[in-house]
């Protein structure tokens, strides 16, 4: 994976992300990306609406990110990563660790976070 100096993160704030739902880790997602966006330098953080179009209604309801590594310059140095579904607040920290560590290969992730991604591919193929 080429290196990295920053990210985007996309958060989506659809209700199919959990957003206001007590019963997914949305508010949790929200919180972490928010405190690892402020502790660093090089990430944006932008909230949108759902990125994954029709697809999204046969998910799960839980939150999914895309983040997208770039250069200094903001320009991107890898594909994006769909990152997620989110279920438990164990997959919310692993998810803050990665980011913190700023190397951002998803091989580094625990393998359910990129579910959403593998859907998404198969439904293409």
């Amino acid at each position: 994976m080429a290196t990295c100096s920053g990210y985007t993160a996309l958060s989506c704030v659809a209700a199919r992300c959990g957003i206001g739902d007590p019963a997914t880790v949305g508010a949790e997602v929200v919180e972490e990306l928010g405190a690892v966006v402020r502790a660093g330098t090089n990430g944006v953080l932008v909230s949108t609406g759902c990125f994954l179009g029709a697809g999204c209604a046969a998910r799960p309801v839980a939150p999914v990110v895309v983040v997208q590594p770039c250069d200094d310059g903001r320009s991107p140095t890898s594909c994006a990563l769909l990152i997620g579904p989110m279920r438990t607040t164990a997959d919310v920290a692993a998810f803050g660790a990665w980011l913190r560590a700023g190397d951002l290969d998803p091989r580094l992730l625990p393998a359910h976070l990129l579910d959403a991604a593998r859907r998404v591919g198969a439904r293409r193929a």
